[in-house]
C-alpha cells in the first residue's frame, strides 16, 4: 500500500513538474505545402533567426518545434524555394500553429515577412487540404464540430454538404440509401454494425475522438470500389503538440423524460457500465431438450420442458423511478513521448461514457385489402449506455511514419416497451403487450499504418488492420395479452409464433474483419510532365457467424392474470400442468454464416500536365468471393464470385491559387450484405413487421460522373457548386414482400436507376457587411443538395413506374450561423437541417394493392442552438437541441400530392420527439 502511494505521488510530481518546466516554453507547429501542387514540402527547415532552434518537416510536411517563450523571427527554407520569414509572439505554455505556402524560386525570389500572432484554426487546415486534394470531397474539422451540439460522428456528418442521418446513426450521402456508403476509420474499412442492414452505426464514434472527417465523393484507384454515395473517412487524433489533459462533464435534460417517472429495465451487476450481465444469457440447454417429441405434448414432454424452462431467466422486473438528467463524461490525454529535431513520438488516450434515458411515444398502423387492420400505440422507455475509448501511438521522423490506432466502443440499449391498442380492428381484438428488449454492440478496431520515404522518389505505404463486431440481443421478451369483444378480461396470448404470442428470443452476431495493403509509389519531378506513379494491393477477409433461438410459452395458464409478466410468467407459474417454454427455432432460417474475401489491385498516375492542370487516373481491379451458408443444416444459401475493373479519372484545373474546376468519372460497385442474402426472419417490434433476406441478390454496378467549381477566398472560407450523374445497374432496395400475409420487408434488385443532382456550399464570414472585427468572427454556413432519381423495372413489375430510388431524398439542406471570438471567449452557433421526403419501404403500384403502396418518410426540420464561453482553460457550453421537436412520420401518399397530409394520407408510423437542453463544462490541464 505504501509503495502504491509513493508511486502515485511520484507520477503526480512528474506530471505537475513537467508542466511547470514546460510552462516556460511554447510550441510552434504547422504544415508546409507547395503553392503550385498543394503537396507537402518534405524536409523544409523551420528555424529561428539566430539558428539556435530548428526542425525539419516530416512526410506530411508537418513539424513541431519547442521554443522559449517570447518573440521570435521564424525562417522557412527549402532548396529551390524562396525563403519566408514570420514574426511571432509565443506565450509561456501556449502553442501557435504556423503554416507556410512555399513558391519555387523561379516564381518568387523575394523574402516574405509576416507578423503572426493569431493561432490558425483546424478549419483552415481542412480547407487547405480540400483545395489541394486530388478528388472531389467535403469535410468537417474538429474545431467546427466543437461549435455544434454534435456529440458523435453521426451528428457531425449531417453538417457536411449532401449528407444526412437516418435513425440517428446511419449516413445518407447525396440522398442515397446508407447501403451506398463506405466507411474508413484511420484507413481501415468499417464493417456493417447491424444485423439487419448494410450500414455502419456512426453514433459509436464520439466526436471528442475525431481529428477530422471527410466525405470523398469521387473514386480514385487506391480507394475501395464498393460505394456510390460517398466514402466517409474518419481520422482520430494523432501526435499531440504538448502534454494536454482534458476532462469534460455534461448533463442533459429531455423534455419528455427528465424528472418524470421512468419505467426502465432492472439492471444486474455492472450493467450501468454498458456491459450486459451474463444473467440475461440463455441457459446451456440443447434444442432437443426444449422441443416436443411428437405432434402433441406428452406428460413426459411437459415435465421435461417445465424442468428446463426453470433454467431460463424468467425475471421481467422493471424499476419505476424519477429519471435523472442524462450524463456524459470524457477524459483525454495527449502525451508527447519524444520531441527532437527530426523525431516525434506521441500518444493519445481518450475515454468516454454516456448514460442517456429517453421516453418516446410511437403510433403504428397496419393495413390490408379491406383497410386498416391494426392501430397500436407504444410507450418506449429507452436507456442507452455507451462507453469506450481510443489509444493511439504515432511516430514520425524525416523519412518514416508509423502509427498504431486502437478503438473500442460498447453501446447497449435497455428498452422497456408498453403496447396497447387494437391488434385486429375488424374483430375488435385489443392488445396489451409488455416487451423487454436488450441489445448490445461491442466494436473494436486496430490499425497499424506505415509510410517510408525510400529516396530517389520512391515511397512505400502499408497497412494492417483488424476489426471485430459482437452484436447481441441477449434478451427479447414479449408478454402478449389480448381481449376480444366477448371477454371482460384480457387473456394471455399463447401460440406457435414469437411475433404474435408470448415468448423469448435471443441472437448473437459475431464478425471478424482483417485487411492488409501495400502501395509503392515513384515520383518523377524533373520530367516535362511531373508524375507520380503508384501501384498497390489490398486484401480483406470478413467472417460472420449468426445464430438465434426463439421460444414460446405453451400449456395452460392457471389462476387470475395480474397483467404483470414478472408474476404471470415467472418461475412460480412454470409447471408440467401449467406453463412451460417450447423451442420454435427453425434451423434453416435462424442461423447463417458469412464469408467474404476481396482481392484488389490498382495502378494510378498523378500528373501535372500543365502548370494548372492536374490529372489523377488509373484502374482498380477487385475480385469478390461472397458466400452465405448455414452450417447448422449443412446448406449453402448463396455464392457470388465476381471480378470488376473499375477505371477512374479526376481532372483539376486551378485558376490561380483560390479556384478549382474539377471533372471526374469513376466506376464502382455495391455488393449485397450477408444479412440481405440470408433467409433469416427477424420480427422488428417497432415496425410490427418481419425482415427477411433474399438469396438471389446480385451485385450492383455504378457509373459516376462529377463536375464542380470551388472558390477558396481565405481564412477557411469556401464557395462551391457542382453537378453529378449516376447510372446504377441492379440497384438493391428494401421492399415490402406482397406475397406474405403478415407485413414483411425484404431486399430486391431492380433493373436500373439514374440519378442527377446538384450541390452548392457556402462558408463565408460576414465582413462584407462591415469591416469591424465582430463581423469577421461571424460565419454563415450553408449547403444544399438537389437530387432527382428515376428507375427502370423488369417486364411485369408491379412497382410504381415513376418513383425515386428507395432511401433517396430530393433535397438535403443545412444552414448555420457561427460566432467565435478568441478575444472575449464567447462562441455560438445556430444550425438548421432538413431533408426531403424519401421512400423508406418500397411497395407496389396502387392498382395491385392500394394498402401496399410505397411508404414515405416525411420531411422533418431540426434546429439546434449552442452558446459557449471560454475562460482561460475552462470552457462551458449550453445547447438547446431539436427546438422544433417535429414528429417523425412514415406514411402512404394516398392522394399522390407529394407531401404528407394527415387528413388524406395513410399514416403508418409516428414517433414523437422531445427537446433537449444540455450543459457541459470542460477543463484543459
Amino acid at each position: 500500500m505504501l509503495k502504491a502511494k509513493l508511486l502515485f505521488r511520484i507520477i503526480v510530481f512528474i506530471l505537475i513538474g513537467s508542466q511547470g518546466v514546460k510552462a516556460q516554453e511554447g510550441i510552434l507547429s504547422g504544415k508546409i505545402i507547395d503553392k503550385n501542387s498543394g503537396e507537402p514540402v518534405i524536409g523544409a527547415v523551420i528555424q529561428t533567426g539566430d539558428s539556435q532552434h530548428g526542425v525539419t518537416t516530416d512526410l506530411d510536411g508537418a513539424y513541431i518545434l519547442k521554443l522559449p517563450a517570447g518573440h521570435h523571427m521564424i525562417e522557412v527554407r527549402m532548396i529551390s524555394y524562396g525563403v519566408q520569414k514570420f514574426d511571432i509572439n509565443l506565450d509561456p505554455g501556449k502553442s501557435v500553429v504556423l503554416n507556410a505556402v512555399l513558391e519555387e524560386e523561379s516564381v518568387s525570389m523575394d523574402e516574405v515577412v509576416v507578423t503572426y500572432t493569431i493561432q490558425r484554426s483546424s478549419t483552415l487546415s481542412q480547407m487547405i487540404e480540400r483545395r489541394n486534394a486530388a478528388v472531389i470531397s467535403d469535410g468537417i474539422s474538429a474545431e467546427s464540430i466543437k461549435k455544434t451540439p454534435d456529440r458523435n460522428a453521426s451528428d457531425a456528418l449531417k453538417r457536411i454538404t449532401g449528407a444526412s442521418i437516418q435513425d440517428g446513426r446511419f449516413a445518407i450521402i447525396r440522398g442515397m440509401n446508407d447501403r451506398y456508403n463506405a466507411g474508413l476509420l484511420d484507413g481501415f474499412n468499417l464493417p456493417s454494425t447491424e444485423s439487419d442492414r448494410k450500414a455502419f452505426s456512426f453514433d459509436v464514434i464520439p466526436s471528442i475522438l475525431i481529428d477530422k472527417m471527410q466525405v470523398i465523393k469521387a473514386g480514385i484507384p487506391e480507394m475501395p470500389g464498393d460505394f456510390g454515395g460517398g466514402i466517409i473517412k474518419i481520422n482520430t487524433k494523432g501526435i499531440p503538440e504538448k502534454l494536454t489533459q482534458q476532462i469534460n462533464i455534461g448533463g442533459q435534460w429531455h423534455s419528455l423524460t427528465t424528472f418524470k417517472n421512468f419505467e426502465g429495465l432492472k439492471k444486474y451487476g455492472i450493467e450501468n457500465s454498458g456491459i450486459v450481465s451474463a444473467q440475461r444469457n440463455l441457459p446451456d440447454v440443447a434444442e432437443s431438450d426444449m422441443r416436443i417429441s411428437g405432434s402433441y405434448s406428452s406428460a413426459s414432454d411437459r415435465a421435461r420442458l417445465a424442468e428446463n424452462s426453470n433454467k431460463f431467466n424468467l425475471n421481467w422486473d422493471r424499476s419505476n423511478a424519477m429519471a435523472s438528467p442524462n450524463t456524459r463524461l470524457s477524459y483525454s490525454l495527449g502525451l508527447p513521448l519524444l520531441v527532437q529535431q527530426d523525431k516525434k513520438l506521441g500518444m493519445i488516450l481518450a475515454l468516454n461514457y454516456a448514460n442517456t434515458r429517453k421516453f418516446s411515444v410511437a403510433d403504428i398502423a397496419s393495413f390490408d385489402g379491406s383497410g386498416q387492420v391494426a392501430d397500436l400505440h407504444d410507450q418506449v422507455f429507452n436507456q442507452n449506455i455507451t462507453s469506450g475509448g481510443i489509444f493511439n501511438l504515432n511516430y514520425t521522423d524525416r523519412n518514416v511514419q508509423l502509427s498504431l490506432n486502437n478503438l473500442v466502443n460498447i453501446n447497449t440499449d435497455f428498452n422497456a416497451i408498453n403496447r396497447n391498442g387494437l391488434g385486429n380492428i375488424n374483430d375488435y381484438i385489443e392488445v396489451n403487450n409488455k416487451v423487454n428488449l436488450v441489445t448490445s454492440s461491442v466494436f473494436t478496431n486496430h490499425v497499424m499504418n506505415y509510410k517510408h520515404l525510400l529516396g530517389k522518389g520512391f515511397a512505400i505505404e502499408s497497412s494492417v488492420g483488424f476489426g471485430a463486431i459482437l452484436r447481441r440481443i441477449p434478451e427479447y421478451k414479449i408478454a402478449s395479452y389480448t381481449r376480444n369483444p366477448e371477454s371482460e378480461a384480457f387473456g394471455l396470448a399463447l401460440g406457435d409464433f414469437f411475433n404474435s404470442s408470448t415468448g423469448i428470443f435471443s441472437s448473437r452476431l459475431k464478425e471478424n474483419v482483417g485487411s492488409a495493403s501495400i502501395n509503392l509509389s515513384k515520383s518523377f519531378d524533373k520530367t516535362i510532365v511531373p508524375t507520380e506513379l503508384k501501384l498497390g494491393y489490398c486484401g480483406q477477409l470478413r467472417v460472420r457467424e449468426f445464430a438465434s433461438r426463439n421460444f414460446v410459452y405453451s400449456g395452460n395458464y392457471n389462476g387470475e392474470l395480474n397483467y404483470n409478466p414478472s408474476i404471470d410468467l415467472g418461475k412460480d407459474k412454470i409447471g408440467a400442468n401449467s406453463l412451460y417454454l417450447v423451442e420454435k427455432t427453425s434451423d434453416d432460417l435462424a442461423y447463417y454464416n458469412g464469408y467474404q474475401k476481396i482481392h484488389a489491385a490498382f495502378v494510378s498516375a498523378d500528373q501535372k500536365i500543365f502548370k494548372s492542370l492536374r490529372a489523377v487516373y488509373g484502374i482498380r481491379y477487385e475480385n469478390a468471393d461472397i458466400r452465405v451458408s448455414n452450417t447448422k443444416v449443412g446448406m449453402e444459401i448463396s455464392h457470388i464470385i465476381q471480378s470488376n475493373l473499375l477505371p477512374s479519372l479526376n481532372l483539376n484545373y486551378a485558376l490561380g491559387s483560390a479556384v478549382n474546376l474539377r471533372l471526374a468519372y469513376f466506376s464502382s460497385v455495391n455488393r449485397p450484405e450477408f444479412r440481405e442474402m440470408a433467409p433469416f426472419a427477424f420480427y422488428a417490434f417497432d415496425k410490427n413487421a418481419e425482415i427477411r433476406g433474399n438469396r438471389d441478390l446480385k451485385i450492383a454496378t455504378l457509373h459516376n460522373f462529377e463536375c464542380r467549381a470551388e472558390f477558396f477566398p481565405s481564412g477557411g472560407q469556401v464557395l462551391s457548386a457542382g453537378v453529378f450523374f449516376k447510372k446504377i445497374n441492379n440497384p438493391i432496395e428494401f421492399n415490402i414482400d406482397v406475397t406474405q400475409p403478415f407485413t414483411t420487408f425484404t431486399f430486391e434488385n431492380e433493373k436500373s436507376a439514374r440519378l442527377l443532382g446538384a450541390e452548392v456550399e457556402i462558408r463565408k464570414n460576414l465582413d462584407f457587411i462591415n469591416a469591424q472585427k465582430v463581423w469577421r468572427e461571424i460565419s454563415f454556413i450553408g449547403n444544399l443538395a438537389l437530387i432527382k432519381s428515376t428507375l427502370q423495372f423488369e417486364e411485369g413489375s408491379h412497382a410504381v413506374s415513376n418513383r425515386p430510388l428507395q432511401g433517396q431524398s430530393p433535397y438535403v439542406l443545412n444552414l448555420g450561423l457561427q460566432y467565435d471570438s478568441e478575444q472575449n471567449g464567447w462562441s455560438g452557433s445556430l444550425v438548421f437541417n432538413r431533408i426531403g421526403r424519401r421512400i423508406a419501404f418500397v411497395g407496389v403500384d396502387p392498382k395491385y394493392g392500394d394498402t401496399r403502396r410505397d411508404i414515405y418518410e416525411a420531411p422533418r426540420s431540426v434546429i439546434d442552438l449552442q452558446i459557449g464561453k471560454s475562460i482561460g482553460r475552462f470552457n462551458m457550453k449550453a445547447t438547446l437541441g431539436d427546438i422544433l421537436r417535429s414528429d417523425l412520420v412514415f406514411y402512404q401518399d394516398v392522394n399522390n400530392s407529394g407531401k404528407y397530409e394527415a387528413a388524406n394520407d395513410r399514416r403508418m408510423f409516428r414517433f414523437l420527439n422531445g427537446r433537449t437542453l444540455s450543459l457541459s463544462a470542460s477543463y484543459l490541464f
